[in-house]
């Protein structure tokens, strides 16, 4: 995949907040395993950009971004905070997110078990089923 900005319909249009939800849900699987690596912050970076509607986001804003959604970092602390960031998204963009969580744990070419573990419950708590659920990782996977 030449960048997780693939993913995102090039029509998609998101209320700022709709946006950090799901750079949160994207970051709290991402981050899952205790590291988020260069490249998966050099994509996470760009998905900020593309989700905010703009070209391209500083170091500050990064830097705020992250300050503000990584406080959970226990398991059970994520796993609370991924159900309550996916409840609070509309029903249009269950997808969308977990095609983009998906596409950045391929970003590192290093999958966890706890990113795994993660998508399953991410995908539960979004409502998609194990046939969807195959249907959007081939999407992802297609993609690169």
């Amino acid at each position: 995949m030449p960048s997780i900005t693939a993913l995102v319909p090039a029509s998609l249009q998101l209320a700022a907040e709709e946006a950090d939800l799901l750079l949160e849900l994207v970051y709290l699987v991402a981050a899952a395993d205790g590291r988020l690596l260069d490249e998966e912050l050099v994509s996470f970076t760009e998905l900020t950009a593309r989700l905010r509607g703009k070209e391209s986001v500083d170091a500050e804003e990064m830097d705020g971004l992250i300050e503000k959604i990584a406080h959970a970092v226990e398991p059970a602390e994520i796993e609370a905070r991924l159900k309550e960031v996916a409840g609070a998204l509309r029903k249009e963009l269950h997808e969308l997110a977990y095609k983009l969580a998906l596409g950045m744990a391929f970003v590192d070419w290093d999958p966890s078990n706890e990113e795994d573990r993660l998508h399953a419950l991410l995908a539960n708590t979004l409502g998609i089923d194990a046939e969807r659920r195959a249907a959007l990782s081939r999407e992802v996977t297609m993609g690169g």
